[in-house]
């Protein structure tokens, strides 16, 4: 097995700003793959690393940290992009709470002028094996329009979604780059993503926060797509300080850093019964589990009952929250 590698092996400093204390890694020619775009950056970040080590942060608190990794990245680029004929594409509703209009009305001339979007949503239903996502049904509003394209989205796994927009939009309007920002972004989902924009000539820029995740074989949960994204997989990339912190935080275990990542918006309550059932999957230990830094009161008789409802082996394993 080879050993793992660091984003300080891979990666050079690139720039810095003081919004979230962040900074740029510059990552090129990663293994010399030719499936991999030449050009890729990672956004080191206080509330990049707070975010993937919040798996019992949910609803209000985890959307504002969505927006406020937003808004670091475009501090961080905003440089590159105010030369460029910009256009924003939103994929809903994955993509909304990384809308890129807020950050980009703090500079000039989008103070005065709103950035481009179109919106996308896409209908997508598990395949019959269920390991992977397919595309049913789509509906845009907007236009096909710039040079540079922009495709937030907070987290990428397979990127089949990305990679389907940009396969039935090119041949609308071919941009001549297209940068992808994530939260947490998987380097398979940018290999699909980038085959779309090898096939068209098109640059491909991918700006991943944190980490570059290599999406896990097995999903943690059972009658799920395997799209969980650790830390701890032997080929994702973050550097040595936050992998040890990760390693820490999920007790050695391949914990997803996110989840289900609309799950975690719109229902914090399943969000956290499904939290818990990974954890007990994983084998975590609860007393180590630092359950005041969690959004929901998992305390609550309540919620109690709630996780007797979806799973009473549960209520015996974390028993020591209602001691």
């Amino acid at each position: 097995m080879s050993e793992r590698v660091f984003l300080e092996d891979v990666g050079i400093p690139f720039s810095t700003t003081p919004i979230g204390d962040a900074r740029v890694w510059e990552v090129r020619n990663l293994r010399n793959d030719p499936t991999i775009p030449p050009l890729m950056y990672v956004v080191e970040s206080k509330m990049g690393e707070s975010f993937l080590l919040g798996r019992g942060i949910s609803g209000r608190l985890k959307f504002n940290m969505i927006r406020y990794i937003a808004t670091s990245m475009v501090e961080l680029f905003f440089e590159q992009l105010i030369t460029k004929t910009c256009a924003q594409y939103l994929i809903l509703r994955g993509a909304y709470p990384f809308d890129l209009q807020q950050p980009f009305g703090h500079h000039h001339p989008y103070d005065r002028m709103i950035l481009p979007t179109g919106f996308i949503k896409l209908q997508r239903v598990l395949n019959q094996e269920g390991s992977n996502w397919e595309i049913q049904a789509k509906n845009f509003i907007g236009a096909y329009q710039g040079d540079t394209w922009l495709i937030p989205d907070t987290a990428i796994a397979s990127g089949s979604t990305i990679a389907f927009f940009l396969r039935n939009a090119f041949p609308h309007h071919l941009p001549k780059q297209v940068y992808v920002f994530t939260a947490c972004g998987s380097l398979e989902g940018i290999q699909r993503i980038y085959q779309e924009c090898l096939k068209n000539g098109v640059e491909l820029i991918p700006v991943f926060s944190q980490c570059i995740f290599e999406v896990s074989e097995k999903g943690n949960l059972p009658g799920l797509p395997l799209t969980d994204l650790p830390v701890t997989n032997p080929g994702s990339i973050t550097t040595k300080h936050f992998f040890e912190k990760a390693f820490q935080r999920f007790q050695g275990t391949r914990m997803c850093c996110v989840g289900d990542i609309g799950e975690s918006l719109d229902d914090p309550i399943q969000y956290s019964l499904h939290t818990l059932w990974e954890m007990q999957v994983l084998r975590m230990d609860p007393e180590k589990e630092d359950w005041t830094t969690w959004t929901v009161n998992v305390r609550e008789e309540q919620f109690k009952k709630k996780v007797f409802d979806l799973n009473p082996n549960l209520v015996d394993y974390f028993n020591v929250l209602w001691k």
